[in-house]
């Protein structure tokens, strides 16, 4: 029989999920603003209420058991549901406050794009700390839901009724190889067959093994020949610069690359369409004030970049 919600403190919820997340006592009560002997109480307290010690620890972590681990989504969404309808009791003042915001930012290598987004809130909230990552996410919408990082900017949508998504800018492709490329330095386009002789180098696949560039490409049906899969696109261009391979990448990052001089590049031999940059986030804070904040900086910021499209070669 169920017990009688009249009779728990559904405050040890929030406790649980917290350390869910942290595995680690003295991080929860930091986070939570509690001191480590009442986040002891609760965890004594859930213990007793699941009959199930719930964590145990293992190199210096509070790792959860197969029943936390059982009950932890359910738990999670229960409090996102409760979060989303309580409205914020404050005003979000950018210039008082001292948060901590970790943003994923994957695929868009545009240093100017990081520059400005670091610069901005510098500016207008010397008190608040970016966190910004380049992880290739296994299941975003699970990170984001566990709140492992409040934005992940991405040319792949979260497809989840879980998150929420907005577009920030649109984008084009280009094929790039390195300035004296064997086979390519005396065209000026590339043929669709030019492009499938090559070696390529490409981003490493994502969720259920699919890699971004067939994800973005409905109209691309050709078999690529990939000699060499990369976790970021940086390392994949520095790749290209010393080989003989050849890759397919967003007009961003071309234009942010320091050394565009090493490289030759062509639009595709086949159709493209155009490929945007969307900004996702969890629906549970949708209407968190600083989350709304942060997220408006962005779209400022993202409003004044455009693409390269058509953009001339360097060759002569």
């Amino acid at each position: 029989m169920a017990r009688n919600l009249r009779n728990v403190d559904l405050n040890l919820l929030s406790i649980f999920a917290a350390l869910m997340r942290d595995k680690n006592l003295s991080h929860t009560a930091e986070n939570l603003a509690m001191t480590q002997p009442a986040v002891s109480q609760a965890l004594k307290r859930l213990r007793s209420l699941y009959n199930d010690p719930l964590f145990e620890r293992k190199g210096g972590k509070m790792m959860p058991t197969l029943k936390a681990e059982e009950i932890y989504p359910t738990v999670n969404q229960v409090l996102s549901d409760i979060s989303s309808i309580m409205p914020e009791s404050d005003k979000f003042y950018p210039e008082d406050s001292t948060l901590t915001f970790h943003i994923n930012i994957l695929g868009i290598d545009n240093r100017h794009f990081i520059g400005k987004i670091v610069e901005t809130i510098r500016n207008k909230a010397p008190g608040i700390s970016l966190k910004i990552s380049t992880d290739n996410l296994f299941d975003a919408e699970k990170s984001l839901r566990d709140r492992e990082y409040d934005l992940h900017i991405d040319y792949m949508k979260v497809e989840s009724a879980g998150c929420h998504s907005e577009i920030l800018f649109e984008d084009y492709l280009y094929i790039i190889a390195k300035h004296n490329h064997p086979q390519f330095g005396d065209k000026k386009s590339l043929l669709m067959s030019d492009y499938l002789s090559e070696e390529h180098a490409v981003l490493a696949p994502r969720k259920d093994n699919i890699y971004p560039l067939n994800h973005a490409l409905t109209f691309f049906t050709g078999k690529r020949n990939i000699k060499y899969t990369g976790s970021s696109i940086q390392n994949v261009i520095e790749i290209v610069g010393m080989t003989d391979y050849i890759c397919t990448m967003p007009s961003m990052v071309l234009k942010s690359m320091h050394n565009v001089g090493d490289y030759i590049w062509f639009l595709p031999p086949f159709k493209t369409p155009e490929i945007t940059a969307s900004m996702n986030w969890h629906w549970a804070i949708e209407h968190h004030q600083s989350h709304k904040w942060l997220r408006n900086e962005i779209v400022n910021i993202c409003s004044t970049m455009t693409p390269l499209v058509n953009m001339q070669n360097n060759k002569t």
